[in-house]
């Protein structure tokens, strides 16, 4: 269960998305693909820093969880930094070389509101 979490985390903050911790969300509705998952933050213009303050507002629960793993915090940061285009090709990669998390990740009960908590987190972070 832990390589899930830490894989799912790494795979969709490294996107762009803040909030891939989908452990420690209740369960969901339905399913997503990392992709459509995680393409509000991946898309966004936000920096990282207002997408990190836009969390601990919108999912304390998530935020402590990368706030606990420092340095998955600096990758994904470093991740994120960078221009959609490489985050996109990052991503793809990610799952590429994890085909299994990913479809943990898609077939997972709880993906459905972390779907709903990333497009929170982006529709918001432009105002921190």
């Amino acid at each position: 269960m832990k390589r899930f979490r830490s894989r799912t985390t790494l795979a969709a903050l490294a996107a762009g998305g803040v909030a891939s911790a989908a452990v420690l969300l209740s369960p969901g509705i339905a399913a997503a693909a990392p992709n459509d998952l995680v393409a509000p933050l991946l898309n966004s213009d936000c920096t990282f820093a207002q997408v990190d303050a836009a969390l601990h507002v919108e999912s304390p629960q998530l935020a402590a969880l990368l706030d606990a793993n420092p340095s998955q915090k600096a990758e994904l940061q470093r991740s994120f930094d960078q221009p959609v285009e490489q985050r996109r090709a990052e991503l793809q990669r990610r799952i590429d070389q994890n085909p299994e998390a990913a479809q943990q990740a898609e077939n997972d009960p709880r993906a459905a509101e972390l779907a709903e908590t990333i497009a929170t987190v982006a529709a918001v972070c432009h105002n921190y």
